[in-house]
């Protein structure tokens, strides 16, 4: 087996292990991880950050730029977008910091997706690393889901962030789906 089909493998066990109490995940295997990342526009294995330790696997982040196929521009900020801009640009005066954007702005964000991890300190890294190239390239937010306390989100302490609301449509299933108290997955691909 060649080195690239042992990492897909690798992969889709991270993947699945990741998210597997999660109500709407779909298990993936090697060729469909493959056949994901090959048909979605703008994106490629160069978009997947992979932390590896003497050979395994220990946490996997891709990154999606929304830029290379839609554009998003700002209509309005909330009171709460408007005071954090109005701090960050007093701040700025002391330390480099990012903007919020101004009604007007096309957005400059990446999504991230595939997420995966043994451990969320291994995340941690990753985000840290992704943040740092998001920087370089311009990208102005990373846009992620997440529950409240998942472990994405709870790794992106010290990180400026601002929590949305988000009102997510979804057409009815044909057949009668139960679904319990477990988490609820959604993937950023199928925004």
């Amino acid at each position: 087996m060649c080195r690239c089909c042992i990492t897909y493998v690798a992969l889709y066990k991270l993947l699945n292990d990741t998210w597997q109490g999660y109500d709407l995940y779909e298990p993936t295997s090697a060729e469909a991880l493959v056949r994901s990342i090959n048909r979605i526009p703008a994106y490629s294995f160069n978009n997947l950050l992979v932390l590896e330790d003497h050979g395994e696997i220990l946490a996997c982040l891709g990154f999606w730029d929304w830029g290379q196929i839609m554009k998003i521009t700002l209509k309005a900020r909330s009171l709460k977008m408007q005071g954090i801009g109005f701090l960050l640009n007093i701040s700025r005066n002391f330390r480099s910091l990012p903007r919020i954007p101004k009604v007007g702005d096309t957005l400059k964000q990446w999504c991230l997706t595939p997420i995966g991890f043994k451990d969320p300190t291994y995340l941690a890294v990753l985000l840290r690393y992704l943040n740092n190239l998001a920087l370089q390239r311009g990208i102005e937010q990373i846009f992620c889901i997440g529950e409240r306390n998942h472990a994405l989100l709870t790794n992106m302490k010290g990180f400026i962030h601002v929590d949305t609301a988000m009102h997510l449509y979804v057409k009815p299933f044909q057949q009668d789906v139960s679904m319990g108290d477990r988490p609820v997955f959604i993937n950023g691909i199928d925004l």
